[in-house]
């Protein structure tokens, strides 16, 4: 994910592929739910001119006014991970931004590495759209020397 956050190719795909799926959806704000996903979700608040949230941990971060008072404005909210893996960190953050009067429905994955988040999710009322799954990766093989 840091060769996607750092390199100014990578990371325009990744906003231009997550714009995309945005704009199909009523979006009020997008939240991140992690440190590693905050570059993307900062670049992508600035682009799409929404307001963007960070929640680390169940807690958000970087606010200088109450979570509520954020949500007010805004109440459709989507998640945008890096990557995700079982679906725990989504799941905690949708807990914190849903108590403080969110509506939550959708996460936006870079990456599903395909270990049950979709599932974990979708239990909870949570589509989440991966922009890449683990199955579509393919790794250069290893050349051996002879």
């Amino acid at each position: 994910m840091a060769m996607i956050f750092t390199e100014p190719t990578g990371l325009e795909i990744a906003i231009n592929l997550t714009m995309n799926e945005l704009k199909k959806l009523q979006v009020d704000k997008i939240a991140s739910p992690s440190v590693e996903a905050d570059p993307i979700v900062a670049v992508l608040g600035m682009h799409a001119k929404l307001g963007s949230l960070f929640i680390h941990h169940g807690e958000p971060i970087y606010a200088y006014e109450k979570l509520d008072n954020l949500i007010s404005r805004g109440r459709r909210v989507v998640i945008i991970a890096d990557s995700t893996f079982g679906g725990h960190t989504v799941l905690a953050a949708a807990k914190t931004l849903r108590s403080a009067g969110a509506q939550v429905s959708t996460a936006i994955t870079i990456i599903d590495l395909q270990k049950g988040a979709k599932e974990l999710l979708g239990k909870d009322g949570i589509t989440l759209i991966p922009l890449v799954e683990a199955k579509d990766i393919r790794l250069p093989e290893k050349h051996v020397a002879s």
